[in-house]
C-alpha cells in the first residue's frame, strides 16, 4: 500500500509542476477556490487591525532558573509543538513551565558533537537531528535508538548520505503522524524517515542538478493545526504533508516582473562572486543587480481558518555597502472567503489590540495553531510601564500586571495572539 500511495503522489506532483493539474483541491464549504493570484496584492493593499482577526491576547513568561537561562538576540532558535516550546536545547510548557533540558553534546556513540539541536516531540519521546539522529525518553535521557549521519558515505539516492554541511543545517526536521521529514534545501528534497530512522522515500521538490545556495531564512514548512504545510518558492503549490506524500492544497500564481526568477536564485552564489570582483574596482553594477534589485520572494506561507499570509521578502542585494537601506520584509493575505489577495499597508499588521510595542505588530516568531507569535523582554516591559506612570497615561491592566511578576534579567515573555477562528 505504501509504494501505491507514494507512486500516486509522486504523479500527482509531477502534473502540478508541469502546470496541467486540472481538477481542484478540497476547499471548505465558504472557500471560493484554491488558486492564489499573489501579482493582485501588489495593486491591491489594505490595513488588517488586529481586532479584527484576533479576540485576546495572551502574555507567557518563560520560567527563569539557573537551567532556564536564555540569551539574547537568540529567539531564532524557538521551536514551537502543539505540546511544547523549545529553545536550544530546553524545553517548556504553553504556560512558560521550564519542563527540563536535555544535556547530549559530546563524541560518545550516544550523543551528538552539536548537542541536542532541532529537537521535536513525537509520541512520548523527544528527538534530535544535528549529526545524527536521536530519540529521548521524556527525562531527556537516549533511548539507544541512534542513526549517525555524519558517518555515511554514497551518493543522494540513500537520501542522507550527504555530510552534515547540507543535511545537518536543514531546520525542517518534524514528525508528520508517525513519521519524520526532512528538507534538504540544498538539493530541494524531502526526506521520509519512519520511527527506526530508516529513510523510506524521497521526493525532489525542484528538478535541478545544481545545488541550490542559501538565499535567506526561508522556512519550508509551516503547520496549521494539525496539518504540516511545505512551500519552497521554486514550484507554484502549497502542499499538505502526511506520513506518506504529498497533497496539493493550494496554486500559487506569482506572474509579476517583481518576482526573482528561478535562474537568478539558482545562480546566486556565481552572481555575488561576480558583484564582490566588480565592485573591487569601485564598478558597483555587475549585472547581479539588475536580476535582484527589488525582486520579491516568499520566505515562508502560514495557512490560518481564515487566511492564507506569505510572508515577503524585497531583496536589494548588499545594500549597506552599496550606502541603501534594506526594505523591510512584508505580509500578503489570501481571504481564503473572498478569495482576494492583497497586501498590508505599512508591511504589517495595526497593533491596536496588545497594549505594548510599536503601532505595528510583527509575529517575530511567526504563526503556529491559530497563534500569532511574538516576545519582549523584562525589562523593555517595566521601561514602558515606567514611562506611563511618568507621562501619566494609564497602562494595559494585563501589562501592570505582569509587571509585578518580572525582573529586568528574566527571561522573554511570549506574546500570544490568538486569531478568530471557525466555530
Amino acid at each position: 500500500m505504501l509504494k501505491i500511495l507514494t507512486k500516486f503522489f509522486f504523479l500527482t506532483f509531477l502534473l502540478v509542476i508541469a502546470g496541467s493539474v486540472s481538477s481542484q483541491t478540497r476547499t471548505g464549504s465558504n472557500e471560493v477556490g484554491n488558486t492564489i493570484d499573489l501579482a493582485a496584492a501588489f495593486k491591491n493593499s489594505q490595513t488588517i487591525r488586529l481586532s479584527e482577526i484576533a479576540d485576546s491576547v495572551t502574555f507567557v513568561p518563560f520560567e527563569t532558573t539557573s537551567e532556564s537561562l536564555q540569551g539574547q538576540g537568540q529567539n531564532a532558535l524557538i521551536r514551537f509543538t502543539p505540546q511544547y516550546i523549545f529553545y536550544r536545547n530546553m524545553y517548556y510548557d504553553w504556560n512558560g513551565n521550564f519542563c527540563g533540558v536535555i544535556e547530549n553534546k559530546g563524541q560518545g556513540p550516544l550523543e551528538d558533537p552539536e548537542g541536542a539541536t532541532g529537537l521535536i516531540y513525537s509520541n512520548n519521546h523527544f528527538y534530535s537531528k544535528g549529526t545524527k539522529f536521536i530519540e529521548y525518553d521524556m527525562k531527556g535521557k537516549p533511548t539507544g535508538k541512534v542513526r549517525n549521519i555524519y558517518q555515511e558515505t554514497g551518493d543522494l539516492k540513500d537520501g542522507f548520505s550527504r555530510m552534515k554541511s547540507e543535511l545537518g543545517r536543514s531546520f525542517c526536521f518534524t514528525a508528520v503522524g508517525d513519521n519524520f521529514i526532512s528538507y534538504d534545501r540544498h538539493t530541494a528534497t524531502i526526506f521520509y524517515i519512519n520511527n527506526k530512522f530508516e529513510t523510506i522515500t524521497t521526493r525532489k521538490m525542484y528538478q535541478t542538478d545544481s545545488i541550490i545556495p542559501d538565499i535567506g531564512a526561508n522556512q519550508m514548512v509551516t503547520f496549521y493545526k494539525e496539518k504540516a504545510l511545505f512551500y519552497n518558492f521554486f514550484n507554484d503549490t502549497i502542499f499538505h504533508v502526511t506520513d506518506s506524500g504529498l497533497e496539493p492544497r493550494w496554486i500559487v500564481s506569482f506572474n509579476h516582473p517583481s518576482r526573482v526568477s528561478n535562474q537568478a536564485l539558482l545562480n546566486t552564489d556565481n552572481l555575488r562572486r561576480e558583484f564582490m570582483q566588480a565592485s573591487r574596482g569601485n564598478v558597483v553594477f555587475s549585472g547581479y543587480e539588475k536580476l535582484m534589485d527589488h525582486k520579491h520572494l516568499v520566505i515562508n506561507v502560514h495557512e490560518t481558518d481564515f487566511y492564507v499570509f506569505f510572508h515577503m521578502w524585497e531583496l536589494l542585494p548588499f545594500a549597506e555597502f552599496r550606502g541603501k537601506t534594506s526594505p523591510l520584509t512584508f505580509y500578503i493575505c489570501y481571504d481564503k472567503t473572498t478569495g482576494k489577495t492583497f497586501r498590508l499597508k505599512e508591511g504589517y499588521f495595526v497593533n491596536d489590540l496588545i497594549g505594548i510595542g510599536s503601532k505595528t505588530f510583527y509575529p517575530r516568531l511567526d504563526f503556529f495553531d491559530e497563534k500569532m507569535i511574538s516576545f519582549m523582554w523584562p525589562y523593555q516591559i517595566l521601561d514602558f510601564v515606567e514611562e506611563s506612570k511618568k507621562s501619566g497615561r494609564e497602562a494595559n491592566p494585563k501589562i501592570l500586571a505582569l509587571s509585578k511578576k518580572i525582573a529586568p534579567e528574566d527571561n522573554p515573555i511570549l506574546i500570544l495572539v490568538h486569531l478568530k477562528n471557525k466555530k
